[in-house]
């Protein structure tokens, strides 16, 4: 549901009449139609509680309705990460060939990592649609791949629709933009799309992403700002906010909107993943730690697959307190209670043991997380990266220079990593080499790890020409 239909008389007074019936505990007479769009209007807004009870509410008079057993569907899969009872309810609803059927399915497949599964399905079931059912279908399909980032299949599903005039497509068409790094061609889509409707709070959290991958922060905050007083409770629009004010190093007003997302929806964790990095930041470690064990305590309910990157973070901060043995705690319980990637988590201890002065240990870890992993291009970088962080430059670059060219060229981050250590070498023509390579790959990965080299605001684009008028060393 469009959220400018949020607006509308009819929806207005149908929510009143509603919300009036509830309060006074009376039976109140809507359609399912607009019972179901009240539903979805609360979990828009951050209030599945509210959506769920609006959801039984509508199935007590209308058994096995299509819309309501969809979205409690969707909170069980996303919000309560309960696969067995979202298929339970999927299953439950009345009309197997209903399009939102087909896409509550579909979704079911996509969010547990069976991409190709959805795309067959939802080919195998086109057959039989009229043509208005197609082209619903096709638009549909293409936003679900894109919300979960299976960029090539929502570009095959875009190319199926000559609808290129309506939103939905140019929305689709502005995401795919994104996430192939045209971010510039993201945020134009998105103005035009803004200028149309300038109502729709997602049109500006898109828009704001964009300006924030391309490091105009002024432009993110102004754009989540418009985001935020459209739907207080938009979350991304909360956290492009913080998270452009961290990088404005305006780090107080940045908690205040990592707490405001961590307060909008309960089982939200980046709210204190930001609120730890930003305290981190502040070193205030142990209001930070603090911080990751609410997200540890919400991601055991919600989120099991983010508590490899909380135990990692846990154990870093720990680290870098001193407390190494703390800190090895920490990855031993990730190795017992959650799927880690096993060369990950060698190359975390060998950076524990880096960073506490045991040398011997972190060789030998970092040397058997190479080798055991055949020296794999992302296990080698990941050693070189921790190698920097220690300040271990010439070792780090020389494994970064081994990597084979072409796997240099795949991994987004090696040659920005080559230029931040050829820089700290005082290697000029090497450093001018790996950053002309790094922004031209990768400019949101030059942006990520070679900031703190150049002005505040600067955009990678620009890198080249201001580090050869002010940053060689000769």
């Amino acid at each position: 549901m469009s959220s400018d239909y949020y607006e509308s008389k009819a929806f207005k007074q149908a929510l009143a009449k509603y919300e009036k019936a509830v309060a006074q505990g009376a039976t109140v007479y809507l359609d399912c139609d607009q019972l179901s769009d009240i539903a979805e209007y609360y979990q828009w807004t951050g209030d599945t509680s509210k959506a769920l009870s609006t959801a039984d509410y509508a199935l007590s008079l209308f058994e096995g309705a299509t819309i309501p057993l969809a979205l409690k569907a969707r909170i069980a899969l996303l919000n309560e990460n309960n696969l067995e009872k979202a298929e339970q309810l999927a299953e439950q609803i009345a009309d197997k060939k209903d399009l939102d059927y087909f896409y509550i399915r579909a979704e079911i497949l996509v969010a547990t990592n069976r991409g190709e599964e959805a795309d067959l399905f939802l080919e195998s079931n086109m057959e039989g649609l009229d043509d208005m059912d197609c082209l619903d279908l096709v638009l549909d399909a293409a936003i679900l791949f894109i919300d979960y980032e299976y960029v090539d299949l929502a570009k095959k599903w875009l190319a199926k629709s000559d609808e290129t005039g309506e939103a939905d497509y140019q929305e689709v068409e502005g995401r795919i933009k994104f996430y192939e790094g045209d971010y510039k061609g993201c945020e134009r889509i998105f103005n035009q799309l803004i200028d149309k409707n300038p109502y729709n709070s997602y049109y500006w959290v898109v828009l704001a992403s964009a300006q924030l991958a391309q490091n105009h922060l002024a432009d993110a905050i102004t754009s989540s700002e418009y985001a935020i007083a459209i739907n207080p409770k938009e979350e991304d629009a909360l956290l492009y906010k913080g998270q452009a004010l961290v990088h404005l190093k305006n780090y107080e007003e940045a908690l205040e909107y990592f707490e405001k997302l961590s307060q909008v929806r309960t089982s939200n964790v980046e709210g204190y993943l930001n609120t730890a990095n930003c305290l981190f930041i502040l070193n205030r470690y142990d209001e930070g730690l603090a911080a990751l064990r609410k997200a540890e305590t919400r991601a055991k309910r919600h989120y099991p697959d983010r508590l490899s990157e909380i135990y990692q973070e846990e154990a870093l901060a720990y680290s870098h307190l001193g407390e190494k043995e703390r800190a090895l705690a920490c990855l031993d319980t990730m190795e017992q209670h959650v799927e880690a990637d096993p060369y990950e988590l060698m190359v975390t201890r060998a950076h524990i043991y880096c960073e506490n002065d045991d040398l011997p240990q972190a060789q030998a870890l970092y040397k058997q997380a190479v080798v055991e992993s055949r020296y794999q291009p992302s296990v080698m970088l990941r050693v070189a990266v921790s190698l920097y962080d220690n300040n271990f430059l010439q070792v780090a670059y020389n494994i970064l220079c081994a990597l084979d060219p072409a796997d240099q060229e795949k991994l987004p981050q090696a040659h920005a990593y080559m230029a931040a250590c050829a820089h700290d070498l005082g290697l000029d023509e090497a450093f001018i080499a790996h950053l002309e390579k790094a922004v031209e790959l990768s400019p949101s990965a030059s942006l990520t790890v070679l900031s703190p080299l150049f002005p505040e605001g600067m955009e990678p684009q620009e890198y080249v020409k201001y580090a050869t008028d002010n940053l060689l060393m000769k």
